[in-house]
């Protein structure tokens, strides 16, 4: 395949309203739109390194991406997928988001040009659909099985009078999540664990320091409640650490921030080999980076609900009337499953 032209969107949405993280503020979302054409064909993938949690910065993004760009312009040679995913690679070391976002766009123009979707690459069958858990503000959405509530207030006494109205909204079938952040000690982990242990919790995420893998394995000791890790989760390295260590029962995998698609695979097939299950979730980017860690999902089987619906935080997207649901059926589209329709510029 010869490519024809490869064309760099920048943008920069505003949130709806702030977004408040453990580590951060966020006002807005930026990053980069990719478009690499071959002929009448596009394909397309999304840079967006997210502040407090990517090793990588937007500009050091961008040099990744110019270094490709570079490699390939003014060149008729044709090249094979396998060319350009190595190419994509050796010019995004240390730069995972721009390692994501290249091989997404690589991948959309193959599969399109091959009639298949991006899933299709990896596995040879794929469920009929992916489930979605909700958040605190979809509680009034019966259709959700399970919803992910952030853990704002550590005082325990007012957690449980909280957790007891949502679960008398949602009814006792619907399971919670909750999201610590890092924000806990072990101490107070465990006592939290403890009164929480009669509610319909799926799990605790990230409840301790992301270092701290020996504390996580100690927890798991003294509660009944899964202990789920994200910003402990990096790499297949880390996968490979925190298993050694017993540290966790489930994994949080955002694929912005692994950088490529095998690596996101290789990291799901060790936690299943350790008993470890994934939720796969965005880093709320646009729908580019939506879909995309939607096909891993496809790809890899996930029966957990997965961190997908964030289409409603921004306050614009690469496509008209984006729509969320508690489920995502197995789409007809080829290649990545959604192409934009307008690119919000900065």
């Amino acid at each position: 395949m010869i490519i024809s032209e490869i064309i760099f969107h920048p943008y920069k949405i505003p949130f709806k309203e702030i977004f408040i993280s453990a580590k951060q503020i966020y006002n807005s979302r930026e990053g980069i739109i990719i478009e690499v054409k071959s002929g009448n064909l596009s394909g397309f993938g999304e840079v967006a390194p997210l502040p407090g949690y990517s090793k990588e910065s937007l500009i050091d993004a961008k040099y990744s991406l110019e270094g490709f760009a570079l490699s390939i312009e003014n060149t008729k040679d044709e090249f094979g997928l396998e060319d350009l995913l190595l190419l994509a690679k050796a010019q995004s070391i240390n730069c995972p988001s721009a390692l994501f976002g290249l091989e997404t766009a690589i991948y959309d123009l193959f599969s399109k040009f091959k009639k298949i979707q991006i899933w299709q690459n990896f596995s040879d069958s794929a469920p009929n659909e992916i489930l979605i858990n909700g958040l605190e503000k979809d509680i009034n959405n019966k259709k959700y099985s399970v919803y992910k509530l952030k853990l704002v207030d550590k005082n325990i006494f007012k957690l449980k009078e909280r957790i007891s109205n949502i679960e008398n909204k949602i009814g006792k079938n619907s399971k919670i999540r909750i999201d610590a952040n890092e924000s806990l000690d072990i101490t107070r982990a465990i006592r939290l664990c403890k009164e929480l242990e009669d509610y319909n919790i799926e799990y605790i995420e990230q409840p301790l320091p992301k270092n701290e893998l020996e504390d996580l394995s100690e927890l798991r000791n003294h509660t009944q409640i899964p202990i789920a890790v994200d910003e402990s989760l990096t790499s297949i390295e880390s996968a490979k650490k925190i298993i050694e260590y017993q540290a966790a029962d489930v994994f949080v995998l955002k694929p912005m921030l692994m950088g490529s698609y095998q690596s996101c695979i290789d990291i799901i097939k060790c936690g299943e080999e350790n008993r470890i299950k994934t939720v796969i979730t965005t880093t709320i980017g646009t729908e580019i980076e939506r879909y995309s860690c939607i096909q891993i999902a496809f790809a890899t089987d996930i029966k957990l609900a997965c961190g997908f619906s964030t289409t409603s935080f921004l306050l614009d997207n690469v496509v008209k009337n984006s729509k969320e649901s508690h489920k995502i059926e197995i789409f007809k589209e080829l290649g990545l499953g959604i192409t934009p329709t307008k690119i919000p510029y900065i």
